[in-house]
């Protein structure tokens, strides 16, 4: 609420621009009048009786009319207050930089008013220009704000291969949705083996809520344990959050292979599939399950491991468990241990379109 002095002020201010209006009408009337009647000898005291009266009527018209128009002006501000606490941070910037340029036509364009000799009119004029020009800059600017924020990213997504090209900077890490439900990416980043900025898209956020939220129990377990690597990877900075999004399409992993095409980026996954689709769009890809294979110590015949019976094998009397790694562990005769921890000697090992697969025996 505005207080009294405040709204004084304002009314004040509303009369000296009645006051100012008034007398560039009056100014404006006598030049159109000597220029139609170039040899009519004007009485010296009609401009200023011209002058004095148009400024009283201008004046007194806005003071009137003064209380109505800050009401107005009130209610449009509260109205674009709340439009603007509304409006996406990247639409709000690409709306600011549209006004920007508005202004700085209307700018150039009113250094070419000179010709017309007349400060006041050349001086009304370009108010006209800076307040039409800024409010189409400001309206197309937050009309095509996708298009703006695409233009910015490729922007800098050339300004970053270029890095890369003459300094071997580290292009940025995308992480994908698979990488997070899987974990193992939390101590990879910790490790401090992975470098560039590790970039975590919000959709990629909004698609693990999506999958916590989701009413089948283990697709509801993966969204929350992707959330919880999340929380820790926030905590301790070892990610930024890229609210940029692409509103052509919904399909999440196409938004990701975009986002990293763009800039010269890898995506982080561990998505057989999403790899497939990078490696024929030419991206670059770091696949989790792929460091896991390099670093993990090789399970040979005749190898004892620890391992606990978790549930039943598709054969009669077998028994499946994981390794902490997630290697899955084909236990002959385990059935029986369902929920033990035994000992086993290792039968073979075999490997997999899905991984490495360990078949044993009870030891």
């Amino acid at each position: 609420m505005r207080s009294k002095g405040l709204e004084r002020l304002l009314r004040f201010l509303l009369v000296l621009l009645g006051v100012g209006l008034g007398l560039t009408i009056t100014q404006l009337g006598l030049q159109l009048y000597q220029l139609a009647n170039k040899d009519a000898n004007i009485p010296a005291w009609l401009p200023v009786a011209g002058y004095v009266g148009m400024g009283l009527i201008g004046g007194v018209i806005l003071l009137l009319l003064s209380k109505r128009i800050l009401r107005r002006f009130t209610i449009l501000s509260s109205a674009m207050q709340k439009q603007l606490d509304k409006m996406p941070l990247n639409q709000l910037m690409s709306a600011i930089t549209g006004l920007i340029l508005g202004l700085v036509v209307a700018a150039l364009l009113s250094r070419m008013l000179s010709f017309l000799g007349n400060a006041m009119s050349a001086t009304a004029l370009s108010a006209i220009l800076y307040a039409s020009l800024g409010a189409l800059g400001y309206n197309i600017g937050k009309r095509r704000a996708r298009e703006f924020n695409t233009m910015i990213t490729r922007l800098s997504g050339v300004h970053e291969k270029r890095k890369i090209t003459r300094h071997g900077y580290a292009a940025r890490k995308f992480l994908d949705t698979s990488a997070l439900v899987d974990g193992r990416i939390l101590e990879v980043l910790k490790t401090g083996f992975i470098e560039g900025e590790v970039i975590l898209p919000q959709y990629v956020i909004d698609e693990m809520q999506r999958l916590a939220d989701s009413s089948d129990e283990t697709t509801r377990e993966k969204g929350r344990r992707g959330l919880e690597v999340l929380k820790s990877l926030q905590e301790q900075q070892l990610l930024t959050v890229d609210p940029t999004d692409d509103e052509t399409t919904r399909d999440v992993d196409v938004k990701l292979l975009r986002a990293a095409r763009d800039c010269g980026g890898t995506v982080i996954t561990t998505d057989t599939n999403l790899q497939k689709a990078a490696a024929v769009s030419m991206i670059r890809t770091l696949n989790v399950h792929e460091l896991a294979e390099a670093l993990r110590p090789a399970a040979t015949e005749g190898m004892t491991l620890q391992v606990r019976i978790g549930k039943e094998g598709r054969e009669p009397g077998q028994g499946v468990g994981y390794l902490a790694d997630g290697t899955m562990v084909v236990v002959e005769d385990g059935k029986s241990h369902l929920g033990d921890e035994v000992t086993i000697v290792v039968s073979s090992v075999r490997q997999t379109s899905a991984g490495r697969m360990i078949f044993a025996k009870l030891a």
